[in-house]
């Protein structure tokens, strides 16, 4: 997946997963992905995000709240999940993984592996 620089993208889960409608920012240089959500001091806002694109884990160090993580393959699957993510936490990648997506704790709902979401580019 790639963007202009500085322009959101939206992904889409349709139903059963969803419906559900994100606007992320996309990191896909170094810098970004490494300082990914520390810039803010608060959550993200509801329905908003980052999405990392990078095969390696991310880490919550730094951190001041919680977040839900969803690490995706190739195809914008749901390989694994993990909500209410604490600060100061290293969290693996499993074999696959493309890209991880970081919203707020608690705004993610559950049961989404092997939901395939769908950049605003190639929703159906």
């Amino acid at each position: 997946m790639t963007r202009e620089r500085g322009v959101p993208t939206c992904l889409f889960l349709p139903p059963p997963g969803g419906p559900l409608r994100l606007r992320v920012d996309v990191a896909d240089r170094f810098l970004p992905r490494l300082i990914g959500l520390l810039r803010h001091p608060t959550p993200p806002a509801a329905g908003t995000g980052l999405l990392l694109i990078a095969r390696g884990g991310v880490h919550t160090v730094g951190m001041r709240y919680p977040i839900d993580i969803l690490q995706l393959d190739a195809d914008l699957t749901v390989l694994r999940e993990r909500h209410g993510v604490a600060p100061r936490r290293v969290i693996a990648a499993p074999a696959g993984t493309r890209a991880t997506l970081e919203v707020a704790g608690g705004s993610l709902p559950s049961g989404l592996t092997a939901q395939r979401f769908y950049c605003n580019k190639d929703y159906p």
